[in-house]
Order: structure tokens, then C-alpha cells, then sequence
């Protein structure tokens, strides 16, 4: 399978989302490798939660993006009560199938457009790279989207690949399109409260993981 052409023709398509479907359909009858599964929680996740900057105010996190998920099953471990949320189908029940004895709730549902439900309704809301994957025209929707989901008091905590220049960003092709770090000020204007910014020297490299924590004020 082409990445690119299912990328693309989704995208001419008006469906920015709608290619994440079949991409699990097609790994899993030809036992491809889905590019951004890593088979375990993601390690800057576990090591957030083993010293969070923030005290949450519940027990309620929604993993936007959950993939296959990893980090879903991870925070039901650590007591957590959990909302795995995919616009795919298939990687709901791929997810389920692996984790069949985690107390998740497997939900589909699309970052561009959260059900009203979900407003607002988590103490956590993880997000790890699902934004990089998204084209640049739907970026501020679902970053506004995972924002909303985040209760009065509660955090956001994001996992995101950055552009170290705008040069460095224009460089590099995607999926996935790191973000450049203007793009993460939506949070700020959906009305989150940036607590920390944390990544690894840069160096020569084109981008950087980086790991940012949100808070929602009590009004």
C-alpha cells in the first residue's frame, strides 16, 4: 500500500481523517506494519504519569488517537478510568482484541468534531502524535477538539513532533508533517493554560519530539 496515494486521495476527497480506516483494514489481513505503532506505551507518556506536573482533579482520560492502543491500556493500569477514542473502526477492535482484559471504553469518534458528550468531560486528554499525521488545513479543528474535551481544572498532555526552523520544516515531506511551534498556540486560544514544554537538544536534526502539558483553569 502507498501511504502517500491513500493520503492524497482522501484528501481530494474532502476526508483529511478518512484514510486512517483503510490503512488498518489493509495491515491487518497482510501483516504490514501500521508506521506509527510501537507495541508499547509511549515512553513519554509512562513518564508523565510517573511525575505529573499537575494534579488532576479526577480519574476520567481520554486517549484521542488510541491506534492500537497501547496507551490506553497503560493508564487502565494505573487506575484510570478510560475513553479510547479512534475515527477507525477497525483499530477500536484491533485495540480490543489486544487488550481484552483492560477496562477501556473502545469509542470511534473524529478529533475534528468530538460528540457533545465528550465536551469537557475529561480530567486527562492524551494526545501522542496523531496531530503530526493530520494535513495542515484541518491541524487548528483537532487541536481545538482534543482542547475541548479537557474539564475545567483538568490537563492535556500532547506528544508532538516539531520543526526546528521553518526552513527545517519545508524540508521534510509527510505523513507525518511535524508541526511548527506557532501551530501549538491553539491550545492557548481554545483556553488552555501552557504548564510545560519539554524535549531533547535539537541538535542538527530537522524536528524534535516535544512534550507539552495543558491545564484548563476553574472558572
Amino acid at each position: 500500500m502507498d501511504l502517500d496515494d491513500l493520503v492524497g486521495d482522501h484528501l481530494e476527497r474532502g476526508e483529511p481523517t478518512g484514510w486512517f480506516e483503510p490503512l488498518y483494514a489493509a495491515a491487518i489481513p497482510r501483516s504490514l506494519r501500521v508506521p506509527w505503532a510501537r507495541g508499547a506505551p509511549h515512553p513519554a507518556v509512562v513518564d508523565w504519569l510517573d511525575d505529573p506536573p499537575v494534579r488532576l482533579p479526577g480519574s476520567r482520560v481520554a486517549v484521542v488517537g488510541c491506534g492500537l492502543g497501547d496507551d490506553a491500556a497503560h493508564l487502565a493500569v494505573r487506575g484510570f478510568a478510560v475513553t479510547a477514542i479512534d475515527v477507525a473502526p477497525t483499530a477500536l477492535r484491533w485495540a480490543a482484541r489486544r487488550f481484552r482484559t483492560a477496562p477501556v471504553n473502545w469509542r470511534r469518534g473524529d478529533v475534528l468534531a468530538p460528540d457533545d458528550d465528550l465536551r469537557g468531560a475529561f480530567d486527562l486528554v492524551v494526545e501522542v502524535h496523531t496531530v503530526p499525521w493530520l494535513p495542515g488545513v484541518v491541524r487548528d479543528a483537532a487541536m481545538s477538539g482534543v482542547a475541548g474535551l479537557v474539564a475545567p481544572g483538568g490537563a492535556a498532555l500532547v506528544v508532538t513532533e516539531l520543526a526546528t526552523s521553518a526552513e527545517a520544516g519545508s524540508s521534510l515531506t509527510g505523513p507525518p508533517w511535524p508541526q511548527a511551534p506557532s501551530e501549538l498556540a491553539t491550545y492557548r486560544a481554545a483556553g488552555l493554560t501552557r504548564l510545560t514544554l519539554e524535549h531533547a537538544e535539537a541538535g542538527a536534526a530537522a524536528s524534535i519530539e516535544v512534550r507539552t502539558t495543558w491545564q484548563r483553569p476553574v472558572a
